[in-house]
């Protein structure tokens, strides 16, 4: 998911249940299959609920778990729209050819400007805010590529879902690296759901309305990201699919 040129993007698990079973059952399979996330849907009467897995815990919200579950059901269905329904809101995919679309949420950053000591991380960020994710903004590509994560640092503030670093690029709009250790995700390869944290803040910080984007991970992921409303963001990108 999320790949392209130069972008192998993330892997992820796709399992059909008639119904649901228990999640310790869930975290069984999610395990078994070996992939970074594994995304569990059942079908119903409106379209499909979805619950996502990493090794460890179950995830409140994950794109590219999204992209690859919309993937298999419109191969399945031979449609171009699907709804996915999660105790975290509905997630609309539609797809054109090798493209999907997604609508996701725009969370709101909440700047931070004082109580955090950034020194045991070895980095100086110009700007800090606060969403479902730390994200710590810093000045160039460079820094971001160079960020050595210390996740001893990370337990400190486990009442966030990640760490992300980010800042403006001159190939990409912006670029990113994400960090997740509290659900087993030590450095993820390429995150949808980031983009929550990350489109509002450069939306208006580069006062532009779509943008392109990297993950500046070991496998790398591309996306583009667009203003639908206040509330909404529009996340595109690739997939490629493989039957097990």
């Amino acid at each position: 998911m999320f790949c392209g040129e130069q972008a192998l993007g993330n892997p992820c698990g796709v399992v059909f249940l008639d119904e649901w079973l228990d999640s310790s059952k869930l975290l069984n399979i999610t395990r078994s299959l070996s992939q970074p996330v594994t995304s569990f849907i059942v079908e119903n009467a409106l379209g499909y609920s979805i619950r996502w897995f990493s090794n460890t815990a179950e995830i409140n919200l994950c794109g590219h778990g999204s992209l690859g579950a919309a993937a298999a059901i419109l191969e399945k269905t031979g449609e171009e729209r699907v709804l996915l329904q999660s105790q975290y809101g509905d997630i609309e995919i539609t797809q054109q050819d090798s493209f999907y679309q997604m609508e996701l949420p725009a969370w709101t950053p909440e700047f931070i400007h004082h109580g955090i000591d950034y020194q045991e991380l070895n980095i100086d960020p110009i700007e800090v805010y606060a969403t479902r994710d730390l994200v710590l903004v810093v000045e160039s590509e460079q820094a971001v590529r160079d960020f050595i994560p210390n996740h001893a640092w990370f337990e400190k503030f486990a009442d966030y879902h990640a760490l992300i670093v980010t800042a403006q690029s001159d190939s990409y709009e912006y670029v990113l690296r994400y960090f997740a250790p509290r659900i087993g995700i030590p450095e993820d390869l390429a995150t949808g759901s980031a983009q929550c944290s990350l489109a509002p803040f450069w939306f208006s910080k580069l006062s532009a309305h779509n943008l392109k984007v990297r993950q500046l991970s070991s496998a790398g992921g591309v996306f583009e990201v667009s203003f639908k409303d206040e509330s909404t963001i529009r996340l595109s990108a690739q997939a490629m699919k493989r039957k097990a």
